[in-house]
C-alpha cells in the first residue's frame, strides 16, 4: 500500500480528486484496486480527449499515470495496452525513442500478450516515418514477418520492406504505371 500511495495521490490530483479522496484511500485499501485506478485513467482519458486541442500537460500526466499503473499492477492484464497508450502519448510528444522503448518494454515483459505484434510493428513504422532509419525499420518489419507471417501486420511488412527503397514520388509514379497496366489488361487493350 506504501508503495502505490504516490500512484493515488498523482492519480486523484490529476482527476481533480480532493485531498478527503485521498485521505479515504489511504485509509482504505479496498478503494486502491486495479479497476479503481483503471476508472480514473479513464476519466482522465476522457478529460483530455475531450479537448480538440493537444494538451501537452495533461499528455504528460496521463503518460506518468499509464506508466505508475504499469509498475503498481504488472501482471494485470491492462498494463501493456496502458504502456501501449504511454508509447503513442510518446510519438505525439515528438519523442520516438521513448516510444521504442515502451514498445521494448511490452516486447520483454509481455511476449506473450494478444496485441504484442502492434508493438513489433509500431517500432517498424517510427523507425522509418519518424526517425528516418531505415535500416532500423526493415530490421523491425522483418522481426513482424518472421514473428506473425500470417497476421494481417505480417503481411503488410512484407509489403513496407519491398518498398522502403523507394521515395514517395517513386512509390506514387510505380502504382499509377501499375493501375494504368491493369486497366489496359482489363479494357482488353
Amino acid at each position: 500500500m506504501r508503495q502505490l500511495l504516490p500512484l493515488i495521490v498523482l492519480l486523484l490530483a490529476a482527476c481533480g480528486g480532493s485531498d478527503t479522496a485521498a485521505d479515504n484511500a489511504q485509509g482504505d485499501s479496498t478503494l486502491v484496486t486495479p479497476a479503481f485506478m483503471a476508472g480514473r485513467i479513464h476519466a482522465m482519458e476522457d478529460s483530455i480527449f475531450a479537448n480538440p486541442a493537444f494538451d501537452r500537460r495533461g499528455a504528460v500526466a496521463l503518460l506518468d499515470v499509464y506508466q505508475a499503473y504499469a509498475r503498481a499492477y504488472p501482471s494485470d492484464s491492462l498494463s501493456p495496452e496502458y504502456l501501449v497508450r504511454a508509447a503513442g502519448i510518446q510519438r505525439n510528444l515528438k519523442d520516438p525513442q521513448a516510444a521504442i522503448d515502451l514498445f521494448d518494454r511490452i516486447i520483454r515483459d509481455y511476449p506473450n500478450w494478444k496485441d504484442v505484434v502492434v508493438c513489433y510493428y509500431q517500432k517498424g513504422i517510427i523507425y522509418q516515418d519518424d526517425l528516418k532509419q531505415l535500416g532500423a525499420a526493415k530490421t523491425a518489419y522483418e522481426e513482424v514477418v518472421r514473428r506473425f507471417p500470417d497476421h494481417v501486420f505480417g503481411q503488410e511488412a512484407k509489403l513496407i520492406i519491398d518498398n522502403l527503397q523507394y521515395s514517395n514520388e517513386e512509390l506514387i509514379e510505380r502504382y499509377r504505371k501499375q493501375n494504368e497496366q491493369a486497366e489496359a489488361q482489363g479494357t482488353g487493350r
